[in-house]
């Protein structure tokens, strides 16, 4: 009869205790986390990371930790952002490039420098931060130091976020009916409007996704990588969600794989739509809406993530309280949701300041 002693057991409990937590915050952030805790052997790679080809580095880096537990999403962006650099380094310095050409403040400013807008700029400052942050660490056993300046995201903290007025969100449901692709752009924008969810979760909509008796959809929420969470949906945008996944696919429910096809997608839901299209759809129609300003038009104003703060504005206008709206947005702190009540207010404020009395002056009532 085996016999187990003090040690085994703990194992065992430790065991029970570690699956639990992997459980509760996703293996791939749990593993991250537990490498990290790891002491260090104190080696470091003997080639220095200034006389290693630009390629071999990037070779590295998509092999690498710091690569491998991003999101999915996260990782497509970062394989393109890495093809663009890589393409620019080839035209500026040459094919043997390497990582010291390129560790360099001007030359990064430089390649920054040709974005036209502040979000494109800040993908690539991301992409970059985490790209030379690794080859840093594994080569040279340092952090990418003063660069940080020059990989600064670039976004305001303290930005009020941009929201949709009513007159102009109803022109873009007009203008979408007319283009190409118009039943799905059509209902792309409707469950943007009906749901808040964010432009990555809403590529990834699968058919199995929708929930009809509980009015919601699942989606891979921000930060949850292959974990997917409920979120509720209006009755009208699920309507014209469900009609879209009859009309698109009602001649494939037969098939074994038809609850995982991808709703919004160019294969026939073998692969979800890349979010270019969507924002490059809706940065057309944008663009020719007569209801939207220039100065909104300009880059990093009105963007398909605008539709989300619409959705918690109106709300919020509605009556619904922040608790609540917290609830619907997913958000995991207060002070996510709490930036629409300073939104709100100042709403108020330009409201109240509409009324015929507030027009006159002091001075004409007792003159």
């Amino acid at each position: 009869m085996p016999m187990f002693d003090d040690t085994v057991s703990n194992d065992l409990a430790l065991e029970d205790a570690l699956l639990k937590l992997a459980d509760q915050f996703g293996p791939n952030a749990f593993a991250r986390h537990i490498q990290s805790l790891a002491p260090s052997s104190g080696k470091t790679s003997t080639i220095a990371s200034e006389d290693i080809l630009i390629s071999d580095a990037a070779s590295h880096y998509l092999s690498s930790d710091t690569f491998l537990t991003l999101a999915a999403t996260s990782q497509t962006s970062y394989r393109y952002e890495m093809g663009l650099f890589l393409r620019y380094c080839e035209q500026v310095i040459g094919m043997n490039t390497t990582f010291k050409d390129v560790d360099s403040a001007i030359f990064l400013d430089d390649y920054l420098g040709s974005a036209k807008k502040l979000n494109t700029r800040s993908k690539k400052a991301a992409f970059l931060r985490s790209f030379l942050g690794e080859v840093c660490a594994h080569f040279q056993n340092r952090d990418i130091g003063k660069l940080k300046r020059i990989l600064s995201l670039g976004i305001d903290p303290n930005r009020e976020p941009r929201a949709f007025k009513k007159e102009q969100l109803d022109e873009l449901i007009c203008q979408v009916r007319l283009g190409r692709e118009s039943h799905r752009n059509f209902t792309i924008l409707w469950t943007f409007l009906g749901s808040g969810i964010r432009l990555s979760e809403l590529i990834h909509l699968q058919v199995r996704d929708i929930v009809s008796s509980r009015q919601e959809i699942h989606v891979r929420g921000k930060g949850q990588r292959g974990f997917k969470q409920p979120s509720k949906i209006t009755k009208s945008s699920l309507a014209i969600l469900n009609a879209y996944v009859n009309f698109r696919y009602s001649g494939i429910k037969s098939e074994p794989n038809y609850s995982e096809r991808y709703i919004f997608s160019d294969d026939k839901g073998i692969s979800p739509l890349h979010e270019s299209t969507v924002q490059k759809m809706f940065a057309s129609l944008v663009d020719s809406a007569k209801t939207i300003s220039e100065t909104e038009k300009q880059a990093y104003q009105l963007t398909i993530h605008s539709l989300r703060h619409s959705f918690a504005l109106f709300m919020l206008q509605s009556g619904v309280d922040i608790h609540t709206i917290k609830k619907l947005m997913r958000h995991k702190w207060y002070s996510s949701t709490e930036i629409y009540l300073n939104l709100f207010d100042s709403m108020l404020v330009e409201a109240i300041d509409k009324h015929p009395l507030s027009q006159l002056k002091t001075s004409d009532l007792f003159s």
